[in-house]
């Protein structure tokens, strides 16, 4: 009798384990189903439920640190528009701060989702990345001491000049390929180009306008130059997102026309002026 109970408790025991199996086998199962989204497709950002933005926070009035409530926040036009794109997607948003020149490896590793950061989608980041539709015009210019304002007043003032620009921008390219004899000092940060035109290791700066006049605002000794218009040849900025993640493109554009339409693209841009001024 004793040997039946035993022979029948090593058969429960046996066919216990062979149903755990089976619902770990499902469970299993299950989880590969939803990980067949990458992260950083639009039904991944839904599944995880977070945005991963990376921006370059040094570029006032697109995105820029403030202090706010004694703590340092990252504010701006850019800021605004991803979380508008969050909250339309349902899901919280996380800001990557990072150098410029290293937001699009970040997106080719799956890091970043996405990427808004003032950029220009010239053909040569096309290779690397999507690109949503234009949502600011960009328009460029100089930014120089007051004190120089009779010595740079043209494009070929700037020949021979020290020109500060940010590592990795169409500004770089722009005046390393177009200024003659120019003596291009690359900085990782528009903060850095700022300071040293203030101490007069620069001569110049070629920002974003809007950035131009932003840091010009801040700084009374500072101003840009209205007479120097420069075509960069890129007709604005635009959210990059991985190279053919083309749903999560078609969605963002989506979402931009919707904010366009209701104003809401300007609203932001003002508000970000105002803020950063």
């Amino acid at each position: 009798m004793k040997k039946k109970v035993s022979l029948l408790m090593v058969i429960i025991l046996v066919l216990s384990s062979l149903l755990v199996a089976c619902v770990e086998s499902k469970e299993t199962d299950s989880g590969s189903e939803n990980s067949e989204f990458e992260s950083y497709s639009l039904e991944g950002i839904k599944n995880k439920g977070k945005l991963v933005m990376g921006t370059s926070a040094d570029y006032p009035p697109f995105e820029t640190h403030i202090m706010a409530e004694g703590k340092d926040q990252i504010v701006g036009f850019d800021i605004e528009i991803a979380k508008h794109i969050a909250d339309e997607l349902g899901v919280e948003l996380e800001i990557k701060d990072m150098d410029f020149d290293k937001l699009l490896g970040g997106l080719s590793t799956g890091m970043l989702d996405i990427v808004i950061a003032g950029m220009n989608p010239n053909s040569e980041r096309e290779k690397e990345a999507n690109f949503t539709d234009i949502y600011y015009e960009a328009n460029h210019s100089v930014l120089i001491n007051k004190e120089d304002a009779s010595k740079i007043t043209t494009l070929e003032d700037l020949n021979g000049k020290s020109i500060g620009v940010q590592i990795g921008t169409t500004q770089e390219k722009f005046a390393q390929e177009k200024i003659e004899d120019a003596d291009v000092k690359s900085l990782d940060a528009n903060t850095n180009i700022v300071m040293n035109l203030k101490t007069k290791k620069i001569d110049c700066a070629i920002m974003e306008l809007a950035v131009a006049e932003s840091f010009a605002n801040e700084n009374d000794e500072l101003m840009v130059v209205e007479d120097i218009t420069i075509d960069i040849g890129s007709e604005g900025v635009a959210i990059a997102v991985k190279k053919g993640n083309d749903e999560l493109t078609e969605k963002l554009n989506e979402i931009l026309a919707d904010a366009q339409s209701k104003g809401l693209l300007d609203e932001w841009f003002v508000e970000a002026n105002e803020l950063t001024d």
